[in-house]
């Protein structure tokens, strides 16, 4: 019995690593994907395209989003 309790409090301590590193790279591959939509968007917005306007407030959505869920 003590062998599976072991065994179980071996996985938790490597699920909640693995959570808080995920959480990390979680944040990085959002501000990137954020960062690469940005030149985009200015891109619409500078060459006057006709839903320019809408990816502008897509953006900032998908901004409000990740502050909220991703980055904490």
């Amino acid at each position: 019995m003590d062998d599976a309790t072991q065994g179980l409090n071996e996985i938790l301590n490597w699920s909640g690593d693995f959570n808080s590193q995920s959480y990390a790279l979680a944040g990085s591959i959002a501000s990137a994907m954020l960062g690469v939509a940005l030149i985009f968007v200015v891109w619409a917005l500078a060459t006057k395209k006709d839903n320019a306007k809408s990816y502008l407030i897509a953006w900032f959505v998908c901004v409000v989003f990740t502050l909220l869920f991703i980055l904490k």
